[in-house]
């Protein structure tokens, strides 16, 4: 007698759930990076050395008078604009839909190419304490003034102020895509014309880039909050 036998039938595997996006991913990091990036920078304000004047020789002797002071206060504000100028090139996933496009991803490219150059600028604070000492304050004057009178210093100048622009035009496109309130240009206005008329102290200065913080801070909490909700979706 032969007996036949039926294989038992297969144990579907459990679902698994669905891997999260990398674009959700990048949005997290991009959301923390620009709120870490505004925080490192208020304390970079912070701890900048205090100048005399706005002289420049004031300003070379204030960075070569502590040396440590000088390069936490560099270091804080290189991470720190370099931690916003990635972030801001993934603004532009915020908006859905054609409005307020167009002045978001402009923003966000001024913004990066901006924050980048100034993040590379702040290493000059290095070259600066140095002079101020090691040589005499008219010899370390007479090299300041040099090397700021090369052409190519000239344009890296220029293309800060996109680090200053960047960030209201991308501010003035996500309010229009309706992802933020037109009222965080309020903050920032506030405290880029307070920082241009007011002589430097890095308590002030740091009070006023706190003000400003609130911006960036508020679109960092929103990458966070636009990618938990589409990790939400997705599971």
């Amino acid at each position: 007698m032969t007996t036949s036998f039926s294989p038992a039938p297969a144990t579907p595997a459990a679902a698994e759930p669905p891997a999260r996006g990398t674009g959700a991913l990048m949005l997290t990091l991009a959301g923390g990076a620009m709120v870490a990036g505004s925080l490192l920078y208020v304390a970079g304000m912070l701890t900048s050395p205090p100048q005399d004047s706005p002289a420049a020789a004031d300003y070379i002797a204030a960075l070569g008078r502590d040396e440590g002071r000088t390069t936490l206060s560099a270091m804080l504000l290189h991470y720190g604009n370099m931690a916003l100028a990635l972030a801001w090139l993934a603004a532009p996933a915020l908006v859905r839909g054609r409005r307020g496009r167009i002045p978001t991803v402009v923003g966000a490219l001024m913004s990066a190419i901006g924050l980048v150059t100034v993040t590379g600028f702040v290493l000059y604070d290095y070259w600066t304490a140095a002079i101020g000492r090691e040589l005499d304050p008219a010899t370390a004057l007479g090299l300041f003034d040099a090397v700021g009178a090369n052409p190519g210093v000239a344009v890296v100048g220029v293309l800060t102020l996109f680090g200053i622009l960047g960030p209201v035009v991308g501010y003035v496109g996500l309010a229009r895509a309706g992802v933020t309130g037109w009222w965080l240009l309020a903050p920032v206005l506030a405290c880029t014309v307070a920082s241009a008329v007011v002589p430097f102290s890095p308590l002030t200065h740091g009070a006023f880039a706190l003000v400003g913080a609130v911006a960036p801070v508020a679109v960092g909490l929103r990458m966070l909050a636009r990618s938990r909700a589409e990790a939400a979706v997705a599971a």
